[in-house]
């Protein structure tokens, strides 16, 4: 059975947005500060990506890179999977289960308004709690 939730009813419009030349030091205490696990990369209001806790980690930290002197465009996540705010959360759901990713950017006519996360989806819409179970890894 296909609900009738739309993407805009469950998004979280809280958003950390940083242009793509913004160090990834600043993102990083900001993202501590505000107790964040991801943080949106835009230019002129654009998405052009996404930088979550993993990809520090894996990026920066596993390399011995500097996050002084490198910049968001450099390690965020590109191409960009985004979802229209009219959208429905099965919808938001498939795209997650074929990207494999657990954050998704939500938009209006390009422009970026929110994000809707696995854990939005699972507590809100049990029906889809396999579907969102599969995207969790310890």
């Amino acid at each position: 059975m296909t609900s009738k939730i739309l993407v805009k009813d469950l998004m979280s419009t809280d958003l950390n947005v940083f242009e793509n030349y913004t160090t990834v030091d600043e993102i990083v205490k900001s993202m501590s500060y505000k107790n964040k696990n991801f943080v949106m990369i835009e230019q002129s209001g654009i998405p052009t990506g996404i930088i979550t806790t993993r990809d520090i980690i894996v990026r920066m930290l596993t390399q011995g890179l500097d996050p002084s002197i490198k910049i968001a465009r450099e390690i965020y996540t590109n191409p960009l999977v985004v979802v229209e705010q009219t959208a429905t959360v099965e919808e938001a759901a498939k795209l997650m289960q074929d990207w494999q990713i657990k954050h998704l950017p939500v938009t209006n006519k390009g422009k970026l308004v929110g994000m809707i996360t696995y854990l939005d989806i699972a507590f809100n819409v049990p029906s889809l709690l396999p579907a969102m179970k599969k995207l969790y890894s310890p």
